[in-house]
């Protein structure tokens, strides 16, 4: 009994220690994606280019879904 609990601890051992790199990588990117729109549409409005619900429809409509992601990947790349 105590050596299939020592060897359940060693396998377990790892993915205790990875486990939190692994969900802060996770929930990092997912935060990014679910902010990323918002954000987009955010400095359209500083821009002076209308309310938030124009702003949506207009970006839908002329530029298609991938225009809330425009630059998304270029703060992602390192310098």
């Amino acid at each position: 009994m105590a050596t299939t609990e020592a060897k359940l601890k060693s396998h377990a051992g790892v993915w205790s220690t990875v486990k939190p790199f692994v969900n802060g990588g996770a929930s990092g990117m997912l935060a990014t994606c679910v902010i990323q729109p918002i954000d987009m549409i955010k400095v359209r409005i500083q821009l002076g280019q209308g309310s938030a619900l124009h702003m949506t429809k207009t970006m839908l409509a002329q530029e298609g879904f991938g225009s809330f992601y425009k630059y998304q990947w270029n703060s992602d790349l390192p310098p």
